[in-house]
């Protein structure tokens, strides 16, 4: 392609006209408000006497009279992971051959038998395997509901619809931080039993929902079921133009049969062979990437490090944060249809770094019990947390899901969120040990990691995240199969249009040559 060809336009659909597909996905994404409920709901716990009394130990020198051991702390935070690695690795072992819908069945089942014996029984082992379990039912939904969003979006909306999963994530952060609020001041059980009942809530409707939703196109051309893929583009986006329905699945079909071609069958080396090499590691970077934001350290320990700072009402301050980060997590839709995704992902990783660095610096400067510093902590946690929400937490969804080719989407954003596990593992089982007083008692002097963390995920992104803004899947394939580099993406002209887009002639200006006007396929416009 000449250097000097433009990026096909293509129309913008408004919000109005494709309020069906973005209604189902916002349900869908309801799969991520579990997740953000229990870390939030499970933060708050560490700080509640009702749960204290029974899984921690009496304290006086705390403010609450109660502390838990990190050996607990580190438990029922990290077994959640391991059962989301757990899951990541079934997810590949099985790929494709079970449909999107039958993934969220899968684990739907699995979070209500978790929440079940988490609220039936008052023994750590029992404890310990209800967060095992509870993860291994976000290490299903996290795939598969990310998978169909990406695949029954269209390629100018699919960076922002796949981002809103940050956005329940938030909502569902928001309204456990609210539940512990509440409950907070019972010294019974119930204290953490009516947190943990009202999670039965998302398997419970996403259950129902999917009865009534096809499954996405491009896994019923993966099964040779032309006519439902057909059906599931009128029912998912509201298109009534057969014309247009039948165009997309061919355009689906094509692409697909043409992946067939090049590679016969799908194994793990396939994804470390070839261009997918590339999407593979760009795709489990963008994964791992939610970890080393430092967004776990936020979301799983906000309540028990203000505690430990002597912050004073930190349910509060926390539900505060989180509200203001909803805000964040609205504006993100709009910043990522307007604005391209390395930009949002440069600049919020910047001012990560920056506020996680600041955050060390003040408590490392502060007196214990400051409240000029406690205001602070509080100040520069929320603007971090809105940073994150407008940026890093819904782009590198976007990107992890977005990247991988048609044909190992599935497996590669299982084994994506399997990485993001182990990571998370990782986090969640070292921080007790930097936070917790019986410990190295860091306290937020943590964020000096989490600052170095961004700094290295700010660099990767500048070298390796190329941009795939209005890019179609199909398109994608494309870039990557012909290795266009990181920087040349956003100006690189495809041979394959986008179906589902309108697009304009617009004039040409190749090097050293007199101005003519081409259309999208390159033919000059007399």
């Amino acid at each position: 392609m000449e250097e000097g060809s433009p990026v096909a336009r293509p129309r913008l659909t408004t919000i109005w006209e494709e309020k069906r597909i973005i209604a189902i996905c916002l349900c869908i994404a309801f799969a991520q408000f579990q997740y953000g409920y229990d870390s939030a709901a499970v933060s708050g716990f560490q700080s509640m006497p009702g749960f204290l009394r029974v899984y921690g130990y009496p304290d006086p020198a705390t403010t609450i009279g109660y502390n838990i051991s990190t050996s607990v702390q580190r438990l029922i935070q990290s077994l959640m992971n391991i059962g989301g690695l757990a899951a990541s690795i079934f997810v590949y072992s099985i790929g494709d051959r079970i449909s999107r819908r039958a993934g969220l069945w899968i684990a739907c089942l699995i979070g209500v038998v978790a929440i079940s014996i988490q609220i039936g029984s008052k023994h750590t082992g029992a404890l310990y395997a209800g967060r095992l379990l509870l993860g291994l039912s976000n290490g299903f939904f996290i795939p598969y509901s990310v998978t169909y969003m990406s695949e029954v979006s269209p390629a100018h909306l699919r960076g922002s619809i796949v981002g809103m999963v940050v956005f329940q994530i938030s909502l569902g952060a928001l309204f456990g931080i609210l539940v512990d609020n509440y409950t907070d001041v019972y010294l019974q059980r119930k204290s953490y039993e009516i947190p943990l009942g009202v999670m039965y809530i998302i398997p419970a409707f996403i259950s129902v929902f999917i009865l009534f939703l096809p499954d996405t196109p491009r896994y019923y051309i993966s099964r040779g079921q032309d006519d439902k893929a057909a059906n599931s583009i009128r029912r998912t986006r509201g298109i009534i133009d057969q014309a247009r329905i039948a165009a997309e699945v061919a355009d689906i079909k094509n692409t697909w049969l043409a992946e067939q071609e090049l590679h016969s069958g799908v194994h793990l080396r396939d994804m470390i062979r070839g261009p997918d090499l590339r999407r593979t590691l760009i795709s489990l970077g963008a994964a791992v990437g939610q970890t080393a934001t430092g967004i776990t350290f936020i979301s799983g320990y906000s309540v028990y490090f203000y505690v430990q700072a002597r912050i004073g009402s930190p349910f509060t301050w926390v539900m505060v944060g989180l509200a203001l980060t909803l805000t964040a997590n609205m504006a993100s839709f709009p910043a990522m249809r307007y604005l391209s995704r390395r930009f949002l992902l440069l600049s919020t990783s910047i001012a990560s770094t920056i506020f996680m660095l600041a955050m060390a610096i003040v408590y490392t400067k502060s007196t214990v019990g400051s409240d000029s510093a406690g205001k602070a902590l509080v100040g520069i946690s929320i603007v971090y947390t809105w940073f994150y929400g407008v940026g890093q937490g819904p782009v590198l969804w976007a990107v992890a899901a977005e990247v991988p080719s048609q044909r190992l989407r599935a497996t590669t954003v299982g084994i994506a969120a399997g990485s993001n596990f182990v990571f998370g593992w990782l986090c969640q089982f070292c921080t007790p040990y930097f936070i917790n007083p019986d410990a190295l008692n860091w306290g937020p002097k943590y964020g000096y990691i989490w600052g170095g963390s961004n700094a290295i995920l700010t660099l990767w992104i500048f070298f390796f995240v190329p941009e795939t803004k209005g890019r179609s899947l199909e398109q994608l394939d494309e870039l990557f199969e012909n290795r266009v580099p990181t920087w040349k993406f956003s100006q690189y002209v495809t041979e394959h249009v986008a179906v589902d887009a309108e697009h304009e002639a617009v004039p040409v200006v190749p090097k050293g040559g007199a101005v003519h006007v081409e259309d999208t396929h390159g033919r000059e416009v007399k």
